[in-house]
């Protein structure tokens, strides 16, 4: 009864691996659709203040196209250096690894253990975000919905809750105004009287 035990234990672990390897995809593809947005949003913003015209400040005219052709190479660095796409495609199939390995299960504990161990190995980890987004169902309670192997439901204190609601609602501003930014960029870099009136 205890390897029976030990082993619903193993496959609870591995169910919850499971789940935070799928909020790890589904993150790393919003950041890359993300990015590649905000990217072609900055090259429209250089490209319309270079064409339709800049402000009467010449200096700051520059200025605004500088900052915005200086950012669509940061952001174009940025896309080629963290690889959203393809580490979205090793958490899928790190996840779709570890649903057949609960499906064609081995039929002792130490073996089960040993192939979720070489599956872990070859993908990689994901963060303590994608597990948070798993476990926390209620921001207002300590009990969540999510329950533990031993069937306990987690507990997690105010502070670990607190903190993820602020990173939550931090990066979620973050991105808004970021996503916003070419816009900015786009009203202080073309005098738009100097447009409509020749």
């Amino acid at each position: 009864m205890t390897e029976q035990n030990n082993l619903k234990q193993l496959y609870d672990r591995i169910w919850t691996t499971e789940r935070c390897h799928m909020n790890a995809e589904k993150r790393s593809r919003f950041l890359e659709l993300y990015f590649h947005i905000v990217l072609a949003l900055f090259a429209l913003s250089s490209i319309c203040i270079s064409v339709v015209g800049g402000t009467q400040n010449v200096r700051l005219s520059d200025s605004i196209l500088s900052f915005a052709s200086i950012t669509t190479l940061c952001l174009s660095l940025l896309i080629f250096g963290f690889k959203f796409g393809e580490t979205a495609d090793n958490h899928r199939s790190c996840y779709l690894a570890l649903q057949k390995l609960r499906a064609n299960g081995e039929q002792t504990i130490q073996k089960q253990e040993e192939a979720y161990i070489e599956v872990l190995g070859h993908y990689p980890n994901h963060t303590t975000g994608d597990y948070m987004r798993l476990a926390v169902s209620n921001i207002f309670q300590a009990e969540q919905s999510l329950k533990l192997p031993n069937g306990e439901a987690v507990q997690l204190g105010c502070w670990r809750r607190l903190s993820y609601a602020i990173s939550w609602l931090t990066a979620r501003l973050v991105l808004v105004v970021f996503a916003a930014l070419p816009f900015v960029v786009v009203f202080y870099g073309i005098d738009f009287n100097g447009v409509v009136t020749p």
